[in-house]
């Protein structure tokens, strides 16, 4: 009688094969990980940019001193304005500039007055994340505005932690240029990027991911 060839693998069969795959998945999944980390760290970086860009864009158009602030060594940012008798001249939206030198404002004289704090906006980045540092190159101009500026918290910062350290404010100017700043994203396991702010162009560029 003929006997038909078997189909299909053996015990010994199939556990060669699951050693071979698992052999396999020890080598692809960590480059894997790396991979993944690294296209979150640059999204973070990316966030941050576009929310600079967005800061920059409002300051220009609503004729303010825009400023951001980051949580070191937390996720969170702070979004908030702050105005002063100056602004209204330095605005390229056509409304104020032109009006207040005809008028003959006095640019010598800058009386500080602190927004709405419930204007204050907030955004995060990945919580894997975190903002390691922040560096802003020190300027009369922006100075002034920074020790104007001290915020008290208010019920628009009830979803944030009121023991986090604020970094020094990011200023964008209502004339297009900004602080010349540089923002550290760091993933404690996978690296970091560096986001940077130029003061005179308003431009802002992420580096590389580096470890």
């Amino acid at each position: 009688m003929h006997r038909k060839p078997r189909s299909g693998f053996t015990l010994l069969e199939l556990l060669l094969s699951l050693v071979v795959f698992a052999a396999i998945a020890s080598i692809a999944l960590p480059g894997a990980a790396v991979l993944l980390a690294d296209r979150k760290i640059v999204r973070g970086g990316d966030q941050l940019r576009i929310e600079m860009t967005r800061t920059r864009v409002d300051a220009m158009r609503g004729g303010r001193v825009m400023m951001i602030e980051a949580g070191i060594g937390g996720n969170q940012f702070r979004v908030r304005p702050y105005f002063s008798a100056s602004d209204s001249v330095e605005t390229i939206d056509g409304n104020f500039g032109q009006s207040g030198l005809n008028t003959g404002a006095d640019q010598a004289i800058v009386t500080a007055v602190i927004a709405d704090p419930d204007a204050t906006q907030s955004f995060e980045i990945s919580e894997q994340l975190s903002v390691e540092s922040v560096q802003v190159v020190s300027a009369a101009r922006g100075a002034e505005i920074s020790q104007a500026a001290t915020f008290n918290p208010t019920s628009s910062e009830s979803n944030l932690d009121g023991n986090q350290q604020w970094s020094q404010p990011i200023m964008f100017y209502p004339d297009g240029t900004t602080s010349t700043a540089a923002v550290t994203i760091a993933d404690e396991k996978f690296g970091k990027v560096v986001v940077k702010l130029r003061g005179i162009t308003g431009d802002v560029s992420v580096t590389e991911v580096s470890p």
